[in-house]
C-alpha cells in the first residue's frame, strides 16, 4: 500500500489521529523537504529525498519504480505538506507509481490545506462564493460546490459553465459515505443530503 499523507500548513499539532497513526505503523515514511522532516521526525525518523529545481522529474521517476515495485509487499507512507490531493508532489509520484503498477494501492489522508489556514489563523469567515487559485491565475477547470442539497438545479447552472460531468460526495468520511459520477443531468438526484459536496471539472474537448 502506498499512503499520501497530508502534513497541513506547518504545525504537527494539527496532523490528523489517522496520519499520526499511519506515520507509526507503516514500514517507511518518506518526506519531500525539511520542514516536512521536521514534523514526522517528531513521531519517527523520515526518509528525506529532496526534489531540486530542475530535477524534479528526474527524483519522481526513480522514487516511482521504487515504490512500484516495493508497495506491493510494503506499506510506505509519502507525507508533505498541506493535502497530498491539492497542488502537492505526492500527484506525481503517485501517478508515476499507477502507470509503472497500476495493482498498486493508494490512500489518500487529507491534510489542513494552507488556503483555510489561513482563514482560522485570521479569523476571517468565509460564507460567500470563493474562488481558490494560483498566482498565474490559470482558466478554472475546477468547481467545487459546497452544501449542495440540490444537486441537480447546481449540476444545470455548472453545465452552462461547460461542467459536464461531476462527482456527488454525500458525507465523506462519515459511515454513511456515498460518492457517485454524473454524466447525465436525468440521473443527478433532486436533493441530497446537506454535508455534500459537488466536484465538477471541464474536459478538453
Amino acid at each position: 500500500m502506498l499512503y499520501g499523507i497530508g502534513l497541513g500548513p506547518g504545525d504537527a499539532e494539527l496532523l490528523t489521529l489517522k496520519a499520526v497513526r499511519i506515520i507509526k505503523e507503516v514500514d517507511e515514511v518518506i518526506v519531500p523537504g525539511r520542514l516536512a522532516y521536521s514534523i514526522v521526525s517528531k513521531f519517527r525518523e523520515p526518509r528525506l529525498v529532496e526534489f531540486p529545481m530542475g530535477k524534479s522529474e528526474e527524483v519522481t521517476e526513480r522514487l516511482a519504480e521504487e515504490l512500484a515495485s516495493r508497495c506491493d509487499e510494503e506499506d510506505i507512507a509519502f507525507a508533505s505538506l498541506g493535502d497530498p490531493a491539492f497542488y502537492s508532489t505526492f500527484q506525481h509520484v503517485a501517478e508515476k507509481v499507477m502507470e509503472i503498477n497500476p495493482s498498486i494501492e493508494i490512500e489518500i489522508i487529507p491534510g489542513i490545506p494552507s488556503f483555510t489556514s489561513v482563514f482560522s489563523r485570521t479569523m476571517t469567515f468565509v460564507d460567500a462564493p470563493m474562488l481558490v487559485t494560483t498566482a498565474k491565475m490559470p482558466e478554472i477547470e475546477y468547481i467545487t460546490v459546497l452544501k449542495a442539497s440540490k444537486p441537480k438545479e447546481i449540476y444545470a447552472k455548472l453545465k452552462e459553465e461547460g461542467i459536464k460531468r461531476i462527482i456527488l460526495a454525500e458525507r465523506i468520511y462519515m459511515d454513511s459515505e456515498k460518492i457517485e459520477v454524473f454524466e447525465d443531468i436525468e440521473n443527478v438526484p433532486e436533493k441530497s443530503d446537506y454535508f455534500t459536496l459537488i466536484v465538477g471539472r471541464k474536459e478538453n474537448e
